[in-house]
Parts: C-alpha cells; structure tokens; sequence
C-alpha cells in the first residue's frame, strides 16, 4: 500500500512538473524553445549512454527532425505516426494528464510490426526466437535428479554422453612437424591450415580436460566447480557447453549436430595435412 501512495505520488509530480514546463513555454510564445527542450533531452541526454559516438547522435537526432518537427502542431492537418485497420496512432487532440492516460489506455496490447516500419514476418521471428527462449529455460530448470528419456538418472547419463565424447576425440595435430616439412617457403594456403590446426588443437584440449574432470567430479574424486557444473547442465540439456563454445567457430548448432561438425572438420584437417596445397 505505502508503494503504491509513493508511485502515486511521483506521477503527480512528474505530471505537474511536464505540465508546468510546457505552460510557461506555451504561453509566453516559447514553444519551439520547448520542442527544443525535448529533442535535446531525449537526443543529447536521456539517450546520451547508447550513443557510441556523433555518427549515432547524427541519426538519432535526424528521427527527431522527423518524428518532431512543426507538423506535429499542425491543427489543420492531422498527423498519423502509423495507420492500421483497427486502429490509428495519432498525436492526442489535448495535451494534458487525462487524455493522455486515456490515449495510453485505448493502446493495442498487441503491436504489428508495421507500425514501427518493420516487414510483417518480422513477427514470425519474434515468435519463433521466443519459444526457443521459453524451451531452453524450461529445459534449464530441469532438477539434479531428473532423468534423461532413457531413464537413467542425470549423473549417469552425463558421464556415459562425456565418455562416448571422449572416446571420439581426434589426436593432437603436431603442427610443429607440418611447419618443418613445408620447408623455409610456405604457402598461404599452408599457413591458413596450420592456424586452423593450432586453434583446432587448443579446443580438443579444452573438450578432453574439462570432460575428464567433468567424470572425476561425477565419481567424486574431485569437487565440483561451478564451470563443471554448467558443462555438465549444457551435456543433459543438449546445448553446446560456453567452455568450448569459446574456441569453436560461431554457432547456432545443438551438441549433436554440433560434434559431427567438429567430427568432420577433423576428417577435412586430416585430407588437407596428407595432399600438397
């Protein structure tokens, strides 16, 4: 109760102290002086820590020549930020607290996408990136002792899915002895594999350590760190564990499909390293 007196309370004078500022600018004929006012605090201020620099501010305050210039107090012309068939957004024909509550009220809960110059599939996208977000945060808030659809408890399963990993891993690529063979001259194209080698390298060294204390933690010969732990949660979930994601290429792949990846740019490292290129 006492929260919302003081929510209350500062709406009143948020409202009381916009309404003083616009009447004192109004009516000694100062209203450009006010429109000024506005773009400034929201393209100079209020928006000041997400303008990176004056190319940012250039276009932030070219929307506002835009969206508020003198057309906007044009009485005889009404303005129309966005027209739908059930609904316009237009600026509100009396400026005070009441109407504009009012307006806000009788806004859509929904929004179309055109109304902010968006294509209509852009729809399609925001639903769909946001039923991927609410099935990986129910799958992140799946107990310690839930089972996999096997039936085998969790701790089980993880060291099975981190043993069978394992057993896959390539070797470590001795790009030393690829250097010396390609002599004193090397081709740009060698020089290309052979970093590709080395970051390769570094992540089956990072997938083989993290897994092997990942099997120890689980037996209980090493504790459980909280790295352990999300690698261990990212294994059950099927998500591509942030230890490794770091050394590995940009990806939207899951695990599975991700380690056949992984699996086959081992297959074309291994081609490469046998032919002359």
């Amino acid at each position: 109760k006492q929260n919302e007196d003081n929510d209350k309370k500062q709406r009143f004078f948020f409202f009381q102290a916009e309404d003083g500022i616009r009447d004192f600018c109004l009516s000694r004929g100062l209203g450009d002086v006010y429109k000024r006012q506005l773009k400034y605090l929201i393209g100079e201020a209020m928006y000041g820590g997400r303008v990176t620099d004056d190319n940012d501010r250039r276009v932030l305050v070219t929307y506002l020549d835009e969206y508020m210039g003198d057309f906007l107090f044009d009485k005889n012309n009404e303005f129309i930020f966005a027209e739908l068939p059930d609904y316009r957004y237009t600026v509100p024909k009396q400026i005070n607290t009441e109407v504009l509550a009012a307006n806000i009220q009788e806004l859509p809960i929904i929004n179309s996408p055109e109304i902010f110059g968006l294509h209509p599939n852009a729809e399609i996208t925001y639903y769909t990136n946001a039923a991927k977000a609410i099935w990986t945060n129910l799958l992140l808030m799946q107990t310690t002792v839930a089972t996999s659809f096997t039936g085998v408890n969790k701790e089980e399963y993880v060291e099975n899915l981190a043993a069978d990993i394992l057993s896959k891993l390539p070797k470590i690529y001795d790009v030393l002895a690829y250097r010396k063979e390609a002599g004193d001259v090397i081709q740009p194209t060698k020089v290309v594999l052979f970093q590709e080698l080395e970051r390769y390298n570094k992540l089956i060294e990072r997938i083989q350590e993290t897994l092997t204390n990942l099997i120890r933690a689980l037996k209980g010969e090493i504790g459980m760190s909280s790295e352990l732990d999300d690698l261990s949660s990212s294994l059950f979930n099927g998500f591509l564990p942030d230890l490794w994601r770091k050394l590995a290429p940009q990806t939207e792949k899951k695990l599975g499909s991700w380690i056949q990846h992984f699996l086959n740019r081992n297959r074309l490292y291994e081609d490469l390293s046998l032919i002359h290129i």
